[in-house]
C-alpha cells in the first residue's frame, strides 16, 4: 500500500499561486516603511524565499515532485523569479530599494530549500 500525498497536485498549486500573488505584493507595494535598525529582514528574505520554492517544486511542474529532474529545473525558475522580484523594485514607480544584500538572502534561501528537497528526493528504480 503506498501512501497518500499530502495534497493533490491542484491543491499544492493553488497554494502556491496564493503564496507566489501575496509574496508579489507584499515585495512591491509602493512606498512601505520598515521601522527598524538593523538589517534584520535578511533571514526573512531567505525563509520567504525558501518556502517559495519548496512550494514551487511541490507543484511538480517538471515531473514528479521529488524527482531529481523536477527539483533540478526548479531551481533556476527560482533564482531568476528571485532576480526578477528584487529588479523590479528598482523601477521608480514602485517606490521600493533593490538590495544586493536582499537577492543574496533570497537566493540563499533558495539553495537552502532546494539542497534540503534533494536530500528528501525519490531515487529512480530504473
Amino acid at each position: 500500500m503506498t501512501s497518500a500525498p499530502w495534497a493533490s497536485p491542484g491543491v499544492r498549486r493553488f497554494v502556491f499561486g496564493g503564496y507566489a500573488g501575496l509574496l508579489f505584493m507584499m515585495t512591491h507595494w509602493p512606498k512601505v516603511a520598515i521601522p527598524a535598525e538593523g538589517r534584520w529582514d535578511l533571514p526573512v528574505h531567505a525563509g520567504v524565499f525558501g518556502a517559495w520554492a519548496v512550494l514551487f517544486i511541490s507543484t511538480a511542474p517538471f515531473g514528479p515532485a521529488r524527482s531529481p529532474r523536477n527539483i533540478a529545473r526548479c531551481v533556476p525558475v527560482a533564482l531568476i523569479y528571485a532576480c526578477l522580484d528584487e529588479g523590479l523594485q528598482a523601477i521608480p514607480l514602485v517606490r521600493r530599494v533593490a538590495a544586493w544584500d536582499d537577492l543574496a538572502a533570497n537566493i540563499t534561501g533558495i539553495l537552502i530549500a532546494s539542497l534540503i528537497a534533494w536530500r528528501f528526493r525519490s531515487e529512480s528504480k530504473a
